[in-house]
């Protein structure tokens, strides 16, 4: 998926057709809206968000890698009980905090400039190469190579779009 064009020229044109279109009431601030503006308050907020990672978002990783591998350790644990609540919920917030808290900031690259462990914790090497990283990284069913051009290429490309695959309206109806 290539990345869409964000030239000056493409923006000029983006107004030209703004203002030939008719704005539905509440959406007229569209119209004056400083693309150039809020484009470079992005990017200044995105670098002085950069500057401040260090050894507390690896501390962080570091617990919350700490609780989802105790979920998992319960839920196992707790299997030999018949079938039970606690087994349940502890390999679903097992699985949960995988993807949720450390899988999906790391295949976005959130600690490649800030963790020691490069080996482990880039969006390169994470749950890749070895059925030992796998089953530590990412013990799901779906690829993480899979997951890095769906999630990372279609999604964030086409975020809330009709082409979006993580589209929650549609992906919820019957």
């Amino acid at each position: 998926m290539c990345r869409p064009d964000t030239s000056t020229s493409n923006q000029n044109e983006q107004v030209k057709i703004l203002d030939k279109v008719k704005l539905s009431e509440g959406d007229e601030w569209i119209r004056n809206f400083d693309i150039k503006g809020w484009t470079q308050e992005i990017k200044a907020l995105g670098k002085k968000l950069e500057a401040e990672q260090g050894p507390d978002d690896v501390a962080h990783l570091n617990r919350m890698v700490g609780w989802s591998n105790g979920f998992a350790a319960f839920g196992l644990l707790t299997m030999g009980f018949a079938v039970n609540p606690f087994t349940v919920m502890g390999l679903s917030l097992y699985i949960f905090s995988r993807w949720t808290m450390i899988a999906h900031h790391t295949c976005h690259g959130g600690y490649e400039k800030c963790h020691p462990n490069k080996s482990r914790w880039s969006r390169f090497k994470f749950g890749l190469g070895t059925l030992w990283r796998r089953f530590n990284d990412w013990f799901d069913w779906m690829m993480p190579e899979a997951w890095n051009v769906e999630h990372n290429n279609r999604h964030h490309y086409n975020l809330s779009e009709g082409t979006d695959p993580d589209l929650v309206e549609r992906n919820q109806a019957y």
